[in-house]
């Protein structure tokens, strides 16, 4: 999986639970080591 696409997406849609999200990802991030 591309890590730019779920980082649109998220950016893309402004809609409730985002900030849920974005922390999801952020812990993706950091074990990804980005």
């Amino acid at each position: 999986m591309s890590v730019k696409h779920p980082i649109i997406a998220v950016t893309g849609s402004s809609g409730a639970g985002t900030t849920t999200v974005m922390q999801s990802f952020a812990h993706i991030f950091r074990r990804e080591g980005i």
